[in-house]
């Protein structure tokens, strides 16, 4: 029996072949960036999205145990090698003691347990704030926030704000601006820069 099928021996020519891989090489040039940006982007996001979190945890926590309960932000904002890093505490004496708060995915001084230290991710870090208090007199901004949910401001400060940044450039928003109400709300604003 025999095949209807005509099996040539001509494979592709050499020309043939250079077009396909320069074609390749420009799509690659064209989606590979545009993929690491995207990467970054979603890294960034991320990070806000779990600060914002943990921000609304230590509210509840406030709320719900009766106690204040502090964020304490790294202590050189605007230095993006120190300022990625926020902790917190808790206080059932109106914050004369402050004692380490467990936080879900917090990490201790020491690795392997759990603990009240919270880290950002990738080269992100908190920029600068504005009209957050310091009630430990460390010269750390602090979010402080109270049993009834509201939280301390500066004196006559209506909001405060944080500015996150990225020193990712080349993404389309590398910078969030959250701002604070007495209250305890926030907003989230993002920009570049």
């Amino acid at each position: 029996m025999q095949s209807r099928f005509n099996h040539s021996s001509r494979g592709f020519s050499l020309t043939e072949m250079l077009v396909v891989i320069a074609l390749i090489g420009v799509l690659s040039l064209i989606s590979v960036p545009a993929f690491i940006n995207m990467r970054n982007q979603s890294t960034f996001k991320g990070d806000l999205q779990n600060f914002a979190h943990d921000l609304r945890a230590a509210r509840q926590y406030a709320i719900t145990q009766t106690v204040d309960v502090r964020v304490e932000l790294s202590p050189a904002p605007g230095n993006q090698l120190t300022s990625n890093r926020y902790r917190f505490f808790w206080s059932n004496d109106r914050g004369a003691t402050w004692t380490a708060l467990n936080m879900p995915g917090g990490h201790a001084a020491s690795p392997g347990s759990t603990g009240n230290i919270k880290d950002l991710t990738g080269p992100v870090w908190f920029q600068s704030q504005t009209n957050l208090t310091d009630p430990d007199g460390n010269g750390q901004p602090d979010i402080v926030y109270h049993p009834n949910g509201s939280m301390d401001l500066t004196v006559n400060a209506p909001n405060a704000q944080i500015v996150m940044r990225s020193a990712w450039n080349n993404i389309t928003y590398n910078m969030y601006t959250i701002g604070l109400s007495g209250s305890g709300q926030f907003t989230s604003t993002a920009g570049h820069s």
